[in-house]
């Protein structure tokens, strides 16, 4: 077993990478791992909040963001005999350096978080999953299966569920998901589309 962590970060989405690069910034020692293989390659989450950039900011990685994302989103209503220009992404906030809803997949947020942790030598564990966690003294005592099949046992003094919707980290420490299931059916697609102004959201 190896020695005590003070953070067990479980997720390599947005929330995870973001909390991972903070957790460096104060030289907290940490792990962060995910049991996917990869980080996300589609769109996912499309935009970004001003507040969560200036969130980020202090890390070096909201210019970055900024520069590959869109700032000027206007909808495009396409009724049956007209499109109506409707500019609805102004989110009136003028105490802020980013006063925008900044439009990125959560593709690129994720590459760019990712790249910021590489410079400062952190490698997001892929392949990896926590298959248990429990209470022990004054740590956590977690359980977590490499890609190889091999496990492990590390001691944290606080593990972190950045893991979704269906989160290994609540399950285990018992926490009920509140709330409702709202029964829609969506499609998500990533896809080249002739026809459509560039930069616009598009809806009918």
């Amino acid at each position: 077993m190896t020695a005590p962590l003070d953070v067990l970060v479980v997720g390599a989405g947005p929330t995870g990478l973001a909390l991972a690069t903070q957790l460096r910034a104060c030289a907290t020692p940490f792990r962060i791992v995910d049991r996917s293989l990869d980080r996300a390659r589609e769109s996912r989450a499309p935009a970004i909040q001003p507040r969560t950039l200036e969130m980020l900011s202090p890390f070096g990685v909201a210019d970055d963001l900024v520069d590959r994302g869109s700032a000027a989103v206007g909808l495009h209503l396409h009724l049956p005999r007209r499109v109506l220009h409707v500019p609805v992404f102004d989110v009136g906030c003028d105490d802020t350096p980013y006063p925008f809803l900044l439009f990125l997949p959560q593709s690129e947020t994720e590459a760019v978080l990712t790249a910021r942790l590489a410079e400062r030598d952190v490698t997001v564990e892929r392949g990896t999953e926590l298959l248990s966690a429990e209470p022990e003294d004054a740590h956590v005592r977690c359980r977590l299966r490499r890609r190889d099949g091999a496990e492990e046992t590390v001691r944290a003094r606080y593990v972190v569920g950045c893991d979704g919707a269906h989160s290994t980290v609540r399950a285990r420490a018992g926490i009920d998901f509140e709330g409702y299931a709202y029964p829609q059916t969506f499609l998500l697609a990533d896809l080249e589309a002739e026809g459509l102004e560039p930069g616009v959201a598009h809806t009918t």
